[in-house]
């Protein structure tokens, strides 16, 4: 099973990852600017000392320095999700392929989910090739540190996060949930991609760290979709209140 603690753990100067951060989960609520300050006018962070090249998986914008999570946030973070997955499915496909027979069919069919329980030593795959592990490691790389970033700054008070009042105690174990699942998709991408720089990749690890991939996207989206049962619920009740900082 994927192991899901968030413990400090260097990373290889090989890796594509943004090693240093966890993500930011995209939950919340919209509201007011001058609910905002109101709820935080302290140590306000220049925008000048703010300035990032990639986007914030907040908004789809470069960040400011206060954040409103939205419904609209949190259903477009299952996009990302979703990429991720399918990522993970493309990297066990290419670490599990075997040699063609005269009697296989044609097609390849694509998985809906992967999992452990195929694979084993005795199989002899066929090696996997390095140029498309690196395209899929490539391609996953960037949706994470998007939301590495995010969560980095909100740490270090560059970014203020917000969400309401009434389901901030609910919200927080789905919080740290988040957290640590990008910090485990963060270390088992970074170690596809020690394993795909190897004179003789192990497709059996490679696959394995694919199936833990998959295994936190899929535990991702499960508090993804509370986290969203809970703002709608809020929302629905009508609990208007002074929105809190969310840590």
């Amino acid at each position: 099973m994927t192991n899901l603690n968030c413990e400090n753990k260097k990373m290889t100067k090989k890796s594509v990852i943004n090693y240093g951060a966890i993500a930011l989960m995209l939950i919340g609520q919209a509201f007011p600017k001058e609910a905002i300050a109101a709820a935080d006018s302290t140590n306000t962070v220049t925008r000048e000392s703010h300035e990032r090249s990639i986007p914030s998986s907040l908004t789809g914008t470069v960040p400011t320095e206060q954040q409103l999570l939205t419904l609209n946030c949190l259903r477009d973070s299952a996009l990302s999700l979703q990429q991720i997955k399918q990522q993970a499915i493309n990297i066990y496909l290419e670490a599990t392929r075997t040699d063609v027979q005269p009697e296989d069919p044609p097609v390849f069919p694509y998985p809906k989910s992967i999992s452990e329980k195929s694979l084993t030593k005795s199989i002899d795959y066929l090696p996997p090739r390095t140029e498309w592990l690196f395209f899929y490691v490539g391609t996953m790389e960037p949706i994470i540190q998007l939301f590495a970033d995010d969560i980095s700054d909100t740490k270090t008070g560059m970014t203020k996060v917000f969400v309401p009042t009434a389901a901030k105690e609910s919200l927080a174990p789905l919080w740290q949930q988040w957290s640590c699942g990008i910090q485990g998709l963060n270390e088992h991408l970074s170690t596809i991609y020690k394993l795909a720089n190897e004179d003789k990749p192990d497709n059996v690890a490679i696959a394995k760290n694919a199936v833990a991939i998959y295994r936190i996207g899929h535990h991702l989206e499960r508090a993804r979709e509370k986290a969203m049962d809970i703002i709608r619920k809020v929302q629905l009740k009508g609990q208007e209140s002074t929105p809190t900082r969310i840590e």
